[in-house]
């Protein structure tokens, strides 16, 4: 069968994939998860687009699997998703392909799922102003991620495309208890947010410390190869800093590599933990930091909501 993302988005709910991410994260990442590093092919083209195969295995859930997609950073010119391409799903008894997935759908809830989850053991737990860059998927799945989590009274907007930041405000009707603002500038939208979610398709740093409270909450989600961030380098300088896999971190985070290059350091010398850590052991929160979420997205977290999806569907 073929679950495609109407279904998706039903099978699915936010809620339930930030609890399926926990759970995931509580398994032994040594013995219970084998996630390797992403395979990527640039294209080498005027699109700047790029193919990426990622595979995993979750032994206690003997499911295998694969996502294929690509990745072309200028699609939200053309009104498309930036990320599309299918994840398929394997029992690992006989081998047998049990169904394909939109991997569009399940990238856009996990991902916001997982910033969820580490907001909600990151940020300050009166957390009540949010600040999203970026006007796409992810800048509406991070709005209704963070929703789940803390009691937001204001939401303010920025994007390179100031038009479709006033669509996002404007589609957001049924948070009518919610104040929305779209903002001219980052550090307008920035400046006393408790959490922000970087949703952009930013190559270069557009989120300064300067305009940074002290006990600010940041998932840094947007840019997704080792040349590319969204975060000056100063921030995670002084931050804790939090990563979804320490492998891809090392190797795949352009948020660390950058700074690491700038300061002769080694990219995992920025981080304090991975989320199985942090979900262990609740004293890795220093209230008193600036916290940063890198989220990379692993195939396990794809492959842990997909399997939600197809064990619901079968019933």
């Amino acid at each position: 069968m073929f679950i495609d993302n109407d279904q998706i988005e039903k099978l699915l709910p936010m809620s339930e994939c930030i609890e399926v991410m926990q759970a995931l994260f509580l398994l032994n990442a040594e013995t219970d998860i084998v996630n390797p590093l992403r395979t990527t092919m640039p294209l080498h083209n005027d699109s700047h687009g790029i193919m990426g195969m990622m595979p995993a295995y979750i032994r206690p859930y003997e499911v295998m699997g694969i996502k294929v997609l690509s990745i072309f950073p200028d699609n939200y010119k053309k009104g498309l998703s930036s990320h599309q391409g299918v994840i398929h799903l394997y029992e690992t008894r006989t081998g047998q392909l049990m169904t394909s997935l939109d991997a569009d759908g399940i990238t856009g809830i996990r991902t916001a799922a997982v910033s969820a989850l580490a907001t909600k053991h990151l940020a300050i737990p009166n957390a009540k102003t949010l600040c999203i860059l970026g006007s796409g998927v992810q800048a509406r799945k991070h709005i209704e991620a963070m929703l789940e989590i803390r009691d937001i009274e204001k939401i303010t907007l920025w994007s390179l495309n100031k038009s479709s930041a006033e669509r996002l405000a404007g589609d957001m009707e049924q948070y009518k208890e919610i104040d929305f603002k779209v903002c001219d500038t980052v550090r307008e939208a920035a400046i006393d947010a408790d959490i922000i979610c970087t949703v952009t398709a930013a190559t270069e740093p557009i989120l300064e410390n300067a305009y940074l409270k002290p006990h600010v909450h940041i998932n840094a989600v947007g840019a997704c190869t080792a040349t590319t961030r969204e975060l000056a380098s100063e921030i995670i300088n002084t931050s804790d800093v939090f990563v979804d896999n320490r492998v891809s971190a090392a190797n795949e985070a352009g948020e660390l590599l950058l700074p690491a290059k700038e300061n002769g350091h080694d990219a995992l010398d920025f981080v304090k933990a991975d989320m199985s850590e942090l979900l262990k052991d609740s004293s890795l929160y220093d209230a008193s930091k600036k916290t940063v979420f890198k989220s990379l997205g692993i195939a396990s977290e794809d492959l842990a909501a997909g399997l939600l999806c197809y064990t619901k569907l079968k019933g």
